[in-house]
């Protein structure tokens, strides 16, 4: 009987960390180059019940052990494009990527940015601001690097940029290229804080800088949230009316085990 109880459980556990998963989608719905995390709630390996009490046991059926929530994983389409006419604010153009020729697929573009610690770090979210020093930064100070890796000093924010991402400061000389790297493995990228991303993939198939030369980024644009929030709140729904179920069936096991114990306990 308790076999039950433990799937029910695990039910619960899964609707409760699948709307945790919604819940932080939902937050970010309005943060530039956010992606939305996808999961799958998936079943533990079925036990296969036979009678022994016969001299051939005799399969009676499968019973299944309960259900588990999947990792997040992003999905990395496309979000609309806004435009916004700051000089700071810099969106990705995946389309202008060509497709694969046998899948159909483009790859997927990307800010490379420095951490505090001086590790490399990855973002779609271009809604850069200049620092005190008049380095591109990000919203959280991490510095925006060029495609020779290193920081960009565009001096103020009255820069301008072209399409391929190299700046130009309002004096007139160069401040060097933004780099825009591409993948066509995002799987391998995995969320940080302050909306950046880690390679965890083959150091060897890291993002590299995309070619030389393409319409890649926009300036005065920024890539917004691809959340979907209808589906989204949907979803949320059908997560709770799933804890709800399973809860309802946890609460009929704690009435069976109440009577078990005060009626026929008794006898």
């Amino acid at each position: 009987m308790f076999r039950g109880l433990y799937t029910a459980t695990s039910g619960m556990m899964s609707q409760n960390r699948y709307q945790q998963v919604l819940t932080n989608n939902l937050a970010n719905a309005s943060t530039p180059g956010f992606k939305t995390d996808d999961s799958a709630v998936r079943s533990f390996p079925d036990q296969l019940i036979k009678a022994q009490n016969a001299n051939q046991p005799a399969p009676i059926g499968h019973l299944s052990t309960g259900v588990y929530l999947q990792e997040a994983i992003p999905s990395f389409l496309q979000g609309p494009i806004r435009e916004t006419g700051n000089a700071t604010d810099f969106a990705l153009l995946d389309e202008k990527l060509a497709a694969d020729p046998e899948t159909g697929e483009r790859g997927h573009l990307l800010f490379a940015v420095e951490t505090a610690d001086g590790d490399v770090r990855y973002t779609r979210n271009g809604q850069f601001t200049v620092d005190a020093q008049g380095f591109l930064a990000t919203s959280f100070g991490q510095r925006v690097l060029g495609d020779d890796l290193q920081p960009l000093q565009v001096g103020g924010s009255e820069f301008s940029a072209d399409d391929s991402g190299a700046i130009t400061r309002e004096d007139g000389s160069v401040a060097g290229n933004l780099w825009i790297g591409m993948t066509e493995d995002a799987g391998q990228l995995v969320k940080q804080g302050h909306n950046l991303l880690a390679w965890e993939g083959d150091p060897d198939e890291a993002p590299a800088l995309a070619a030389d030369g393409e319409r890649y980024t926009q300036q005065g644009f920024i890539e917004q949230s691809n959340v979907d929030l209808t589906r989204t709140m949907t979803d949320m729904m059908t997560a709770y009316r799933g804890f709800e179920s399973n809860q309802k069936v946890i609460q009929a096991y704690d009435r069976s085990m109440e009577k078990a114990v005060n009626e026929i306990g008794r006898v």
